[in-house]
């Protein structure tokens, strides 16, 4: 089996920043399910200091690696990055230049680092895009009819970006799209007081150009940290009773429900350990009651 690709975009707003933290416990959920060989590649920049970086190399199990890759080696991407920062993060304005960031890949899987993972993979890796540029999980209901109207793409194909496969020679070898993207992110941030949707500033870009060449992935990515009121909710719920192939979009270190046990519980693997006991000791780790299972 080829090792598997896995990209994530990383950036830390200051020293009490989660996501790095969560990028570990993503990975560890991800070891546990497979026994491919990951070599991870980090989008990041000078906010993710040594520390940081050498607490995820040592995160690493078996003959994983980790490589980090530094935004402003781009400056076209890392200056929009920083002209756009608002309520994003600057990592998902990176990820429009992805191909270009890893010019040695043709294929990658670009991953959100909140995430829980309780399927292999592997077996994702191994899909055929059968001539399409990417695989990501479908919303399935619609934005504001006037958010479509702008992108160009009907509700029945907009897909969100927390897991796509993607092949990167065909998202490189798109020139509207490498044209289109930084006026499409400029415009999407000036309307997005209007038209809210537009915040979501590369997902919006990733469907303006691709949501016609997008294989649906066979699962769902599940919005944990909105369970109990998502319109998906009595879905879902039956998914995670049944143990079902699922991704969990899950910020763990906020997150109060049963599912967050699965993020503590990873860290426990990583050097992040001792926080994660002395948080537990301190009785800042708070379990709710879980939501009623549907019936």
């Amino acid at each position: 089996m080829s090792r598997v690709e896995l990209v994530f975009t990383l950036h830390q707003r200051n020293h009490l920043d989660h996501y790095a933290m969560a990028l570990a416990a993503a990975y560890v959920s991800i070891r546990q399910r497979t026994t491919a060989v990951l070599r991870l590649h980090v989008l990041t920049d000078r906010s993710v200091g040594a520390m940081t970086r050498q607490r995820l190399t040592a995160t690493l199990r078996g003959g994983d690696e980790i490589t980090f890759v530094e935004a402003d080696s781009l400056p076209e991407a890392a200056d929009l990055a920083c002209q756009l920062d608002g309520g994003y993060s600057p990592a998902i304005i990176w990820r429009a230049w992805i191909a270009d960031y890893l010019p040695k890949l043709d294929r990658c899987l670009l991953l959100d680092c909140d995430l829980l993972v309780r399927l292999d993979l592997a077996c994702v890796w191994q899909m055929s895009l059968e001539g399409c540029a990417l695989a990501a999980v479908l919303r399935g209901r619609p934005h504001d009819e006037e958010y479509h109207a702008w992108l160009g793409t009907p509700w029945n194909r907009y897909f969100r970006m927390g897991c796509a496969l993607m092949d990167l020679a065909i998202v490189r070898s798109n020139q509207a799209f490498r044209d289109g993207r930084r006026d499409l992110l400029l415009e999407a941030a000036t309307l997005r007081a209007s038209i809210p949707a537009c915040a979501l500033l590369e997902q919006s870009l990733f469907n303006r150009f691709f949501s016609n060449s997008c294989r649906p992935l066979p699962f769902p990515l599940i919005a944990a940290d909105r369970l109990e009121h998502h319109p998906s909710s009595a879905d879902w719920l039956l998914q995670l009773r049944n143990g079902g192939d699922c991704i969990l979009d899950i910020k763990g270190w906020s997150n109060h429900s049963p599912e967050a046990l699965q993020f503590w519980a990873a860290l426990l693997e990583t050097p992040w350990r001792d926080e994660v006991v002395a948080r537990f000791l301190e009785g800042a780790i708070r379990l709710l009651k879980p939501p009623r299972s549907p019936t």
